[in-house]
């Protein structure tokens, strides 16, 4: 095979398909790239590390002898990073590439294709268009809130559902939750809900920034598989197994006291007052008062914080200890001049609120937490 392709395009697919590859203590073709070139001038990409698959198609300027080979893309998209050329020229021999850029030449060590994984293509059928915009602001929305740690298999991912035309999504620790819906107007496969990996979620967010403001992805599920396809990139990952929380059992439903804040400034408040919280604790605890709120933390080692911010809130005070963290989290993802928080006492969770299409429920912690 010889095929001749502009840099830049070919870089950012190698770039893409690095993002994916595992780095260490796998097989080595998971490593790999699997390049696959056809009579037509097409190019694809394929990468997987087995739970997140990606396919990135582009145009080479020619290609002959068409062939496939697998080459090691983290290092291919290293090198022609520090590359200023426009056009470059891969050629293979046996398992070895052979890349040319202006006068340079390097022999990249490579494997055969025959063995590696099947990645996943959308292929035919229903899938759910949404607005590539849309889906990166749910998922800037949601993600942070989904656990992290192993052996929680259900909540170490994202549940989605589609379903009488509104896609709702949600993201649980067991310690916060978010849940953000929007209307769309298409159809899909989405009804019975489905857990998406977290990594696939963060790559599919990747995915949605170069799409032009109007432009849709494609979402779908084939099988045990969930796909998402925007311009020449198809994602694809496993579906994880298990039963997520019963969430709508997780938002409290009995709140009877109401706060309204400016956004930036009860972040700013917060960022004070978490100077001086423990390490050990990371808790504050908030006072709301007709008018203000007082931002309360103290550590025996550093010293003690109070911060007041303007609220609206009427009726008796109320104090409730959350982790800064948390609620710092929240507030980054919303774009709202002015949010509100629900409670019912100091015992039980908070809800966060944005408009009538995203809530974020948060658990009240106490500085022995």
């Amino acid at each position: 095979m010889k095929l001749v392709v502009k840099r830049e395009p070919f870089t950012a697919a190698l770039s893409a398909a690095a993002a994916v590859v595992p780095l260490r203590g796998v097989r080595q073709n998971l490593k790999n790239a699997l390049l696959v070139a056809d009579k037509d001038g097409n190019l694809e990409i394929q990468a997987t590390d087995l739970e997140v698959g990606l396919r990135y198609k582009l145009k080479a300027e020619s290609v002959k002898n068409p062939a496939s080979l697998c080459l090691p893309c983290t290092t291919l998209a290293g090198l022609l990073k520090e590359c200023t050329e426009d056009v470059v020229t891969l050629e293979t021999e046996g398992a070895k590439g052979i890349l040319t850029v202006g006068r340079d030449r390097f022999e990249i060590v490579g494997q055969e294709s025959s063995d590696f994984p099947d990645v996943p293509d959308l292929g035919d059928g229903a899938t759910l268009p949404v607005p590539a915009s849309e889906i990166a602001r749910i998922i800037d929305r949601t993600l942070f809130a989904a656990a992290r740690e192993q052996g929680r298999f259900a909540i170490n991912g994202v549940y989605m559902q589609f379903k009488d035309k509104t896609l709702e999504v949600v993201a649980t620790d067991g310690r916060r939750l978010a849940y953000c819906k929007r209307k769309l107007k298409g159809s899909g496969t989405l009804e019975d809900g489905v857990i998406v990996p977290v990594k696939m979620m963060q790559e599919v967010r990747k995915l949605c920034d170069p799409i032009a403001e109007g432009e849709n992805v494609e979402l779908a599920v084939r099988g045990r598989n969930f796909l998402v396809r925007g311009g020449d990139v198809t994602l694809s990952s496993l579906l994880v197994e298990g039963i997520f929380p019963k969430y709508q059992q997780v938002i409290p439903k009995d709140s009877d006291h109401e706060a309204t804040f400016k956004r930036e400034a009860m972040q700013h408040a917060l960022r004070k007052a978490v100077f001086l919280t423990s390490d050990d604790t990371r808790t504050v605890n908030m006072t709301f008062s007709p008018g203000t709120c007082l931002i309360e933390a103290r550590s025996p080692d550093k010293g003690v914080a109070a911060v007041t911010v303007e609220v609206e809130y009427e009726g008796e005070a109320l104090t409730i200890g959350f982790n800064p963290q948390f609620v710092q989290d929240c507030l980054k993802a919303l774009d709202a001049e002015t949010v509100r928080i629900e409670m019912k006492d100091g015992a039980r969770p908070g809800v966060i609120r944005e408009g009538t299409d995203y809530l974020y429920v948060l658990m009240p912690v106490s500085g022995k937490d």
